[in-house]
């Protein structure tokens, strides 16, 4: 079971529609997906017409007993609901990796992680096989991204990280002056920079609104076929020996 903390310290960086529309390009027939919503206001369990539903994230970290994740509209791919009361949550002792014990069945769990350095986000990090981390080719977000990459280096300087570019608007001088500090940055702080960019489009927002993933809602757009594209790029890392 690989399990993937998606993370970054600024908000509004895509973190939640990056979870949910990964999960449903990477869940196949042959690949079981789990989605984790660990922030507390839960776009990603809205996003899948999912928040209030039980057991949550703060069930599955708290309780001993197993919990049984809520299955979503695309098969394979299920879902533990978000849950306000993550706040309360406390970091004197190791809660995901009891948590991570009582699932089964799963190939790869994508976690999305609060912005900042709730508890919740910090264990993720620290128990997690990989980290992914979005972000936009603005200047505040990529201060954000070097403040997230050089945290997780300064708890754990092997962990694989992949960047991914998103609401990309590649003719802006801007993007491409991001792009070329993003590059350098890439050896600097061991990370890699994904190929696949996932360009603004209306059509994922949209879909949040209509509690679906992009590929379920608008399957021909270019966010649609991206996300695929970042899915099919990423695998090829997650699954390499």
């Amino acid at each position: 079971m690989l399990k993937v903390a998606i993370f970054n310290f600024k908000g509004g960086t895509t973190k939640s529609s990056t979870t949910l529309n990964l999960g449903a390009a990477l869940a196949t027939p042959k690949r079981r997906v789990l989605l984790v919503d660990l922030d507390g206001q839960r776009t990603l369990s809205f996003a899948l017409g999912m928040d209030g539903a039980t057991p949550t994230a703060l069930d599955w970290l708290t309780k001993k007993q197993t919990i049984t994740p809520t299955p979503t509209s695309i098969k394979n791919l299920e879902l533990i609901p978000g849950d306000i009361g993550m706040f309360r949550l406390q970091a004197e002792s190791n809660l995901f990796t009891p948590a991570f014990k009582k699932l089964s069945g799963f190939d790869v769990v994508l976690m999305d992680c609060s912005p900042g350095l709730s508890p919740a986000s910090v264990q993720a990090i620290l128990t997690s096989d990989r980290i992914l981390i979005p972000t936009l080719c603005e200047p505040a977000s990529l201060k954000g991204l070097s403040e997230a990459v050089e945290l997780i280096r300064g708890e754990r300087k092997d962990i694989p990280i992949e960047v991914l570019r998103t609401r990309y608007k590649p003719r802006l001088v801007i993007t491409k002056e991001a792009d070329d500090l993003l590059i350098e940055a890439a050896v600097e702080l061991n990370y890699r920079l994904l190929h696949t960019t996932i360009p603004e489009n209306i059509a994922v927002a949209e879909s949040i609104a209509q509690q679906k993933p992009v590929l379920q809602y608008a399957p021909k757009s270019s966010g649609a076929s991206s996300y695929k594209s970042a899915a099919k790029e990423l695998i090829k890392y997650w699954e390499a020996k």
